[in-house]
């Protein structure tokens, strides 16, 4: 089977470099067609990239006045309303601004010392979790106006508590996992922030970010080898993958966020490489994206999603400011 799906890609690829080839009409309609099916069932992985990475718009300014951003860290998207949730997490204007994906500032969430330092940020429904790392707890808030919901955690290791909580997440089925940066683990919670398990392993320090995919737990961590690690929902260790830290060997060096595109490659911000780099599920290295020769148009990368529609947006600072959109 695998053989005869080489032929054809084989051929479709000779054709299209425009050598004759020894295959009727009726073959190549045949190729063409096991292919598209292929494709359609991700049997065949096809991410196509730009090397150069600029955005189609840039959205948002650096400042501290109303629709401003300062220190813009966490990012969230809502593909049924098509807006952009960005999490501000300088101590003084801490909030949260609300965008379109045509750059149109709409709103600012905040409330004056309720936040120190928000960082993640996710939605369900019309439900909001936010993360305080300076305050070592998580927010839950409804969407449709902002209202507190509740507030869990305190500094601390035990059940309900957090040290420097990071991104989270929300399953499916309404479980929140939180990146407990500090404290090594990811924390599952129910929708009412209920504490239901902790995901720990040796190899995994000061995760990050985490993600579910299918019914797989992908935990990504700041600080040495390796970043990735994969657990089954209920915690057991699948394995870890790719190389972080500052060696030449080493695949990402300053992570901070990563998301999955359509064919489940691993998009991760590495912030001191100024680029976001694309794995496979195997770990290679298929692309990396940056690398503009103009210091003021490279991203530092810290949030990242990519919406329904295959656009890619991210979240940088220092230099090419701003919430931008790819693609």
């Amino acid at each position: 089977m695998t053989r005869d799906i080489d032929d054809k890609i084989r051929q479709l690829e000779v054709v299209a470099k425009g050598i004759e080839l020894d295959c009727d009409t009726q073959q190549l309609k045949e190729s063409i067609s096991v292919l598209g099916q292929l494709v359609e069932k991700d049997i065949i992985s096809t991410p196509t990239y730009p090397t150069l990475l600029l955005p189609t718009l840039s959205i948002g300014k650096e400042g501290t006045d109303e629709g401003e951003l300062k220190l813009p860290r966490g990012l969230a998207f809502d593909d049924k309303t098509e807006l952009i949730y960005v999490v501000n997490s300088n101590q003084s204007t801490a909030c949260i601004n609300v965008f379109t994906v045509t750059g149109e500032y709409m709103d600012t969430f905040c409330s004056s010392g309720q936040f120190h330092c928000p960082i993640g940020i996710a939605l369900s429904g019309d439900k909001v979790y936010l993360t305080d790392a300076l305050l070592h707890c998580i927010f839950h808030f409804k969407l449709s106006d902002f209202q507190l919901v509740s507030r869990v955690g305190k500094e601390g290791s035990g059940k309900g508590e957090f040290s420097f909580p990071q991104q989270v997440t929300v399953a499916s089925n309404g479980s929140v996992f939180v990146a407990d940066c500090s404290n090594n683990r990811v924390v599952v919670m129910d929708a009412k922030l209920n504490y239901k398990r902790s995901i720990k392993h040796e190899s995994m320090k000061q995760p990050v970010d985490v993600k579910l995919l299918g019914d797989k737990v992908y935990a990504l961590s700041y600080i040495d080898n390796p970043c990735i690690h994969v657990f089954t929902l209920s915690g057991k260790r699948l394995r870890s993958f790719i190389t972080c830290g500052e060696k030449a060997t080493d695949q990402v060096m300053e992570v901070y966020s990563f998301c999955f595109d359509k064919q489940k490659n691993i998009l991760i911000c590495d912030f001191s490489a100024e680029s976001i780099k694309v794995f496979s599920q195997e770990g290679s290295l298929l692309h990396t994206l940056g690398g503009s020769k103009d210091k003021e148009k490279r991203i530092k990368p810290r949030g990242i999603v990519i919406t329904e529609k295959n656009e890619l947006i991210c979240v940088s600072y220092k230099t090419l400011f701003g919430v931008h959109i790819f693609f």
